[in-house]
């Protein structure tokens, strides 16, 4: 192994210090893995370059999954390697397998992990913030997490044309982010909304989502979809994909996904 500050070998004992507790002020990276394992033994040498080239931004823990089975266990484990990121005192995000150098740097970018551990803070007006990135981007445009967080500001400023095309231009990692995601479907709702007549229920509906009253808004769609039955056209039904999209209320959409198919089926 390494050696290194920021790469470790961690037990069962000292699991719970060593990465819930370290992982509320710096990020953790756990790399499950064995000795016997092939692939494990081509990853481990490049998460360890990571750490070292990152310089803290992350730290490195190393759990060999035949020493420390009651870890492997708690997490379920079922194959190796398998890496998992903890921030705030839980894992967030992970990979099975052993991944190409490039794609573990997209990993890292996409969860807002970066060399040199830079400490940033943005503008709270979203004009002033959008000013802020586009100077970052300018300076590193290999930041491909500055570029997501500048297509949300200028959704957020108001800059729609300008945030859609930020938006597809991201990343195949970045396109998929939750974030991301939401951001285009804000957009999609607000297209919808413009090109709908003022007394369109369908309209009603969305702006009502907009607004922040979901469950009425979606009340709204699924009624108009039952008008709309046997139009595969139906303005409501292209509506109603964009809202749940929009919305990250999980059992909401769960409901509504149910309410949806009864409908049209």
């Amino acid at each position: 192994m390494t050696e290194s500050p920021y790469i470790q070998d961690i037990t069962t004992a000292s699991f719970l210090e060593a990465v819930v507790t370290r992982s509320h002020s710096t990020p953790v990276l756990v790399d499950f893995w064995a000795t016997w394992c092939g692939p494990c033994r081509a990853l481990g040498p490049v998460l360890e370059k990571l750490a070292v080239e990152y310089d803290g931004a992350f730290v490195l823990a190393k759990v060999d999954t035949d020493r420390e089975q009651a870890l492997a266990m708690q997490f379920q484990i079922r194959s190796i390697p398998t890496v998992m990121l903890f921030k705030d005192g839980k894992a967030v995000a992970g990979f099975p397998g052993a991944l190409p150098e490039g794609q573990i740097r997209a990993f890292l970018s996409q969860q807002g992990v970066h060399r040199g551990d830079r400490a940033e803070v943005w503008a709270d007006d979203p004009v002033a913030r959008v000013a802020q990135l586009q100077a970052a981007v300018s300076a590193d445009g290999a930041r491909d997490d500055l570029r997501l967080e500048l297509a949300l500001s200028l959704l957020q400023a108001g800059e729609w044309a300008t945030a859609g095309k930020a938006l597809e231009a991201l990343p195949a990692a970045l396109y998929g982010d939750a974030r991301a995601v939401r951001a285009r479907a804000t957009l999609a709702l607000r297209e919808q909304v413009a090109h709908l007549p003022e007394v369109d229920p369908v309209r009603r509906g969305l702006e009502a989502v907009l607004a922040g009253a979901a469950p009425e808004g979606l009340a709204q769609l699924l009624e108009a979809l039952r008008d709309q039955k046997g139009d595969d056209a139906a303005p409501a039904k292209e509506a109603l994909v964009a809202a749940l999209q929009y919305l990250d209320d999980e059992a909401l959409v769960r409901e509504t996904r149910r309410k949806m198919a009864a409908v049209l089926f």
